[in-house]
């Protein structure tokens, strides 16, 4: 594992929402794997709507207030999913029952079809098996000021120490910050259409020589609040709430754009093979920086890493298969993980909100 990787702080400065009206916001950039981190940014376009009728159905959105992330980055298998896909782009289209598409493919979104795997280390190098490492190691570094969103950022660390998500929101205590303005509009009275963008830093991933995976998928559950108080959680537009499916306390399907829709949506990282350099079982890459070509067409080929006596590793996998390897691999947050760091904590600042509750937190 490169030095910076192993540096960064292990944290998700993670935001974005989405709806069919207005692009769906994720991450500002793809990542192209290598050795390097990089710097990247999390776009977030609207605010809140109330979902009864469709995200479509034209009520105004309601200014940010307040956001919250979890990250699949913890050391414990129970904690997080692990998905792939075969001969697909990593994204979804819905296609109507004579074969036309009804929903054309776009990323971020699913529609739920992706086997469940028990580990991702046949895929990538800093994935670990369930007896011998972690899920999935990834450095992320929060920047906790010049250019974020809200001013009281709370990073959530887990009994191992790792940082799993992070907490942000407007207000004046302890620090001023802007609401995210909704309220702002077009000439034409119509909603801005982009509101914001958070920085962060990413560590390098590396995909595995042997793997014919292309694409790996990192989801991201996040909760955007536009109102707060015990009194708000009857209001179907205090929260659009960006998972996969409902949890425990996050059950109220008129704050959830995804709940009865097909395909659903993810906040998603994406992280894309360089076919160049690290060229799949039975093609040829060109790594310029070196001058090389890399053959992959033939049985015998070294994969790059060396054994125990030092001897490089070969593979005699010439080819990849559609119906049988998988072309992009997904982790994502248990419901079990999402319920413990989504909400954001009343608690004391710096542990918290300074008593302010946002839906699901219990109510005093």
């Amino acid at each position: 594992m490169n030095t910076m990787l192993k540096t960064l702080t292990s944290l998700a400065l993670l935001v974005g929402t989405a709806q069919l009206a207005h692009a769906h916001a994720g991450f500002k950039d793809p990542i192209t794997e290598g050795t390097v981190a990089t710097w990247n940014a999390v776009k977030i376009t609207h605010g809140c709507n109330t979902n009864v009728g469709g995200e479509g159905n034209g009520v105004p959105h309601k200014d940010v207030i307040a956001f919250s992330a979890v990250f699949p980055n913890s050391s414990n298998f129970s904690d997080v999913i692990m998905r792939g896909s075969k001969g697909a782009a990593g994204v979804a289209a819905v296609l109507n029952t004579d074969g036309s598409v009804k929903t054309p493919a776009v990323a971020g979104f699913t529609t739920g079809v992706e086997d469940e795997l028990p580990d991702l280390s046949a895929y990538l190098v800093q994935a670990g098996t369930t007896s011998s490492g972690l899920p999935l190691t990834m450095g992320l570094g929060l920047i906790n000021t010049g250019g974020t969103i809200f001013a009281n950022n709370i990073p959530l660390a887990d009994g191992n120490g790792a940082i799993r998500g992070w907490q942000s929101w407007s207000g004046t205590s302890p620090y001023n910050g802007p609401a995210l303005l909704e309220t702002a509009k077009t000439a034409s009275g119509a909603d801005i259409s982009e509101t914001g963008l958070a920085p962060f830093g990413i560590g390098a991933f590396q995909f595995q020589p042997t793997s014919c995976a292309k694409t790996l998928k990192i989801r991201v559950a996040v909760a955007n609040w536009c109102g707060k108080g015990a009194a708000s959680y009857t209001d179907p537009g205090r929260v659009d709430v960006w998972i996969g499916s409902m949890t425990s306390k996050f059950n109220d399907p008129v704050t959830m754009p995804n709940v009865n829709a097909t395909p659903i949506y993810w906040p998603t990282i994406t992280v894309n093979r360089d076919l160049a350099k690290n060229p799949l079982p039975g093609t040829k890459g060109f790594n310029a920086s070196t001058g090389t070509v890399i053959d992959r067409t033939v049985a015998g080929w070294s994969t790059g890493a060396k054994d125990a006596s030092g001897n490089p590793v070969t593979s005699s996998k010439i080819a990849c298969d559609q119906a049988t390897d998988y072309d992009t691999v997904y982790i994502e947050p248990s419901n079990n993980d999402i319920d413990k760091y989504l909400p954001i904590s009343p608690a004391k600042y710096p542990a918290g909100a300074n008593g302010a509750l946002y839906w699901p937190t219990p109510a005093k």
